[in-house]
């Protein structure tokens, strides 16, 4: 089945891409399709949810004969409770870091000494062509990793997050991958979904 994601973010259009393969899923980035790129109105500061629907509504809108989806991901610290999460990309450029890489050593700088209980946090929101609307979640990761142990199949924040086998989710198989990663696991909630109709 053929899902259009609705993200400006070629990393993540990529990620989800190789992540839902194996789930039997084709994703295209939205502007592979309308020839465009659009900007999204403005995300919530609280609400994740709030903003993969915000998102597929605006590109269902255009797109409307099309499975639409989209999603907003958040980095959970025990050591920061009152920082990150929903916000995680914007205080990531907050404190000066550009980039994967920089993010990463940014995150491993300020969790030197503290609590390295960690996850990652997806909300994925659905639109199907028939008026279908869903809200799947997954989470994904135990901690940050002491150090950057990146592998070829991912990257980004999955160099540095641990999942529940002890392996950064970079460390990983592609079989691996689709059952630890967060995206994985909203996508796996979607396919039940879409099986049960």
């Amino acid at each position: 089945m053929r899902l259009i994601l609705a993200s400006n973010n070629r990393h993540k259009t990529e990620e989800l891409a190789k992540l839902a393969q194996h789930l039997g899923f084709d994703i295209v980035n939205y502007q592979d399709v309308l020839g465009e790129c659009l900007d999204f109105p403005a995300e919530s500061r609280d609400s994740q949810d709030q903003n993969a629907l915000t998102k597929a509504r605006f590109i269902h809108q255009y797109l409307p004969e099309e499975a639409v989806i989209a999603d907003d991901s958040g980095l959970y610290l025990a050591a920061f409770p009152d920082r990150f999460g929903v916000t995680t990309s914007r205080d990531l450029k907050a404190a000066g870091a550009k980039g994967q890489p920089a993010e990463n050593e940014y995150l491993l700088s300020i969790l030197k000494g503290k609590e390295r209980a960690a996850y990652l946090l997806t909300s994925l929101a659905y639109l199907g062509p028939d008026g279908q609307e869903g809200l799947f979640h997954g989470r994904g990761g135990v901690r940050i990793s002491e150090n950057i142990r990146g592998g070829d199949f991912l990257g980004g924040m999955d160099d540095i997050v641990e999942a529940e086998n002890g392996k950064t989710l970079s460390e990983m198989s592609p079989d691996e991958v689709v059952a630890y990663h967060q995206r994985s696991r909203a996508l796996s909630e979607l396919k039940d979904f879409l099986s049960k109709d």
